[in-house]
């Protein structure tokens, strides 16, 4: 998870530099218990969070995490959590709590998924851009995304992470276009990020 979190902070500098928009690397932070932070509690079904506050990255190192060694899915998350930081950075955090502030829970949901979809696009666009340093190959990929269309939403019961189906498509996304060009969840049709 380290090497990993090296290799996003130097995709993501250059990504910033090719933007010229400021850039500045995350905290990272590996728990043995669910802490909390200055966004509050761990959030329930959460391996790990990111806390805008402090622009810290928690990882929950449990037990079923170490009984399940499996890199790519592991880098996945651990982009999916760097992502969120990458929002923060571009500003998409800010647009996202003035947007749900005032907003009914229906409309919350619906930012949230946008939200989180995003990442879990930005997290694969990075994976494909590792793919020569972490392999990836195209029988893991498969597995993992047809995993995550079945059950990748089993952990958020409010579906404010989006349905597994919407999932899967916005991590293909994200890999087969290997950028994060591919990833703008906030204008796209309600039906993909449902």
């Amino acid at each position: 998870m380290t090497r990993v979190n090296r290799c996003l902070n130097l995709a993501w500098k250059t990504q910033f530099r090719k933007a010229k928009l400021p850039f500045a690397q995350p905290k990272l932070r590996f728990v043995t218990t669910k802490v909390s932070s200055p966004c509050g509690r761990w959030p329930a079904g959460a391996g790990g969070y990111y806390c805008s506050s402090n622009r810290m990255i928690y990882i929950g190192v449990f037990r079923d995490v170490l009984k399940n060694p499996y890199a790519p899915n592991h880098a996945q998350f651990m982009a999916h959590e760097y992502a969120h930081h990458v929002q923060q950075l571009m500003g998409v955090m800010t647009y996202y709590g003035q947007s749900v502030w005032r907003a009914r829970s229906t409309t919350k949901l619906a930012f949230s998924r946008r939200l989180e979809l995003q990442a879990d696009c930005l997290g694969s666009a990075f994976l494909r851009q590792i793919s020569a340093d972490l392999p990836v190959e195209q029988e893991q990929w498969d597995s993992m995304v047809e995993w995550v269309a079945a059950n990748g939403h089993k952990n958020w019961v409010k579906n404010d992470h989006g349905k597994g189906s919407s999932q899967a498509y916005w991590m293909e996304r994200g890999f087969n276009a290997g950028s994060p060009s591919a990833c703008n969840t906030w204008t796209a049709p309600s039906r993909t990020v449902a």
